[in-house]
C-alpha cells in the first residue's frame, strides 16, 4: 500500500515541496552541522519551538491570493491571520532549505534569511519551504504603515537545532518601521524585510552587480 498522501496548505503552489522540517544542502560542513545543532548560552534571549508543535499545516495562518492592484504583491500571495494572534506569539517556523552562505545557488534567492551568521549558514524558501515565505514587506501595502511581525531566531527543541520562525511583534516594542498588538484575525501578516533587501532589488533593477551576500532581515 501507498503511504498517506501529504496534507498541504490551501493554495499552496502546485509543484512546490512542502516542508514539515528543514531540508539540508549537501554543501553543509560537519563543523557547520555541529553549529547548527549547538544550542545559544542561557542566558541568551533566543526563543524556543516547543517540543509539542505539530508538523504540517499552521492553523495559525492562511495563504491568501493578493488582488488589491495597489499591493506591491498583487497577482501573487500573502500570509493572513487566521485567528487573532497575541503580541509577541510565535505564528510558525520558517521552513526552507539549510546550506553554506556562499553557496552560489541561493546569492540571488528573496527567500534567503541568516540562520547562523557565526556558522555561516541561512535557510533558504525560495525552492522548497512552507506558509512562512508568503510573509510579505509591509512597505507600500495599503493601510499599512508597519511591519506586525519579525522574524526571529528559535531553538527548536523538537530536533535539537537552531532554526528561524515568525512571531508578532511584543507589545511595546517599539522601533522603526515596527509596532507591536494584536495581529486581528483577517489582516496580513507583515515583517520589514530591511534596508539590505530593497537595496540589492533596486540594485538588480538597475543591472548592477552586489557584492555582499543579503538576506531578509531577522
Amino acid at each position: 500500500m501507498g503511504g498517506q498522501k501529504q496534507a498541504l496548505p490551501k493554495n499552496w503552489p502546485e509543484g512546490l515541496p512542502y516542508l514539515t522540517y528543514p531540508a539540508y544542502s549537501p554543501a553543509l560542513s560537519k563543523s557547520q552541522l555541529q553549529s547548527l545543532r549547538s544550542k545559544a548560552d542561557a542566558s541568551s534571549d533566543v526563543r524556543e519551538i516547543p517540543r509539542d508543535l505539530k508538523p504540517g499545516p499552521c492553523a495559525n495562518v492562511k495563504i491568501t491570493p493578493i488582488t488589491d492592484t495597489q499591493h506591491p504583491a498583487c497577482g501573487q500571495a500573502g500570509l493572513f491571520a487566521a485567528r487573532a494572534l497575541p503580541p509577541g506569539s510565535l505564528i510558525l517556523p520558517y521552513m526552507g532549505e539549510l546550506h553554506a552562505a556562499d553557496e552560489a545557488v541561493h546569492l540571488s534567492s528573496d527567500y534567503d534569511l541568516w540562520l547562523d551568521r557565526g556558522g555561516e549558514v541561512a535557510v533558504d524558501a525560495a525552492r522548497m519551504g512552507n506558509e512562512a515565505r508568503f510573509v510579505n514587506d509591509y512597505r507600500g501595502v495599503p493601510g499599512a504603515v508597519r511591519a506586525n511581525a519579525e522574524f526571529g531566531e528559535v531553538w527548536d527543541v523538537r530536533r535539537g537545532e537552531k532554526g528561524m520562525a515568525v512571531f508578532v511583534l511584543p507589545a511595546g516594542k517599539k522601533e522603526k518601521g515596527k509596532s507591536g498588538g494584536v495581529i486581528a484575525k483577517g489582516q496580513e501578516i507583515l515583517v520589514s524585510y530591511g534596508r539590505g533587501f530593497w537595496g540589492k532589488r533596486r540594485e538588480e533593477e538597475e543591472g548592477g552587480s552586489v557584492e555582499e551576500k543579503e538576506t531578509l532581515e531577522a
